[in-house]
């Protein structure tokens, strides 16, 4: 079973909060340029163009190279559940229509999964690829984890830009094992809140 527990960044250095703006913009910049691909190829000759053919497409622009690898990865996965979301919807929603372009200038979301989440000293490190380190002088961007976190099976970590940058919230994602309520299952109860009596005077 999979909990998620969200919570404010804070603590963090003003050249911190800016390099987590910076990633952003550029998680947003390849959503727009991998969405792009995908559109195009839609609008041609209405197929699908898929993650692994996009992967392709995408994995030698500027804004892919400057995010570590699994999360620009994972952006690309956003823009493909947006267009499987989109084809799920046609044919039963008159208005549906192909997912459109985020904000130019805007900010997206980081996620961070598997191994790449790395925890050390109650402390998760941001991931970032070598050229983007390089330009920091491997300065790491590091977020305070909740002490009932830690030991945790942490499956994703999402960060996610509000107000423009001006505050970050992030999400984990852990797995717990499922508990044995022991319930009864001959036992049931039910509320209907659209359930109306209607008595005679």
């Amino acid at each position: 079973m999979y909990l998620t527990q969200i919570n404010m960044i804070r603590g963090l250095t003003k050249a911190e909060y800016f390099q987590l703006r910076e990633l952003c913009f550029f998680s947003n910049c390849l959503y727009n340029f991998a969405l792009y691909n995908v559109r195009q190829k839609f609008f041609a000759d209405k197929t699908y163009l898929r993650f692994e053919r996009n992967y392709h497409e995408c994995k030698d622009n500027d804004n892919y190279k400057l995010l570590q690898s699994n999360m620009a990865q994972q952006t690309l996965r956003a823009v493909d559940f947006a267009f499987k979301s989109f084809f799920a919807t046609v044919g039963k929603v008159k208005s549906a229509h192909p997912p459109r372009y985020r904000n130019k200038g805007g900010l997206y979301n980081l996620i961070i999964t598997g191994n790449s989440i790395s925890i050390q000293n109650g402390y998760l490190t941001v991931p970032q690829s070598r050229t983007y380190s390089s330009v920091l002088n491997n300065h790491r961007i590091r977020i305070k984890v909740p002490k009932r976190l830690l030991g945790k099976k942490i499956r994703e970590v999402k960060i996610i830009p509000l107000y423009k940058g001006r505050a970050f919230k992030i999400a984990y994602c852990y797995e717990v094992d499922e508990a044995n309520l022991q319930l009864n299952h001959e036992n049931s109860l039910a509320i209907d809140i659209g359930l109306i009596i209607w008595r005679r005077a």
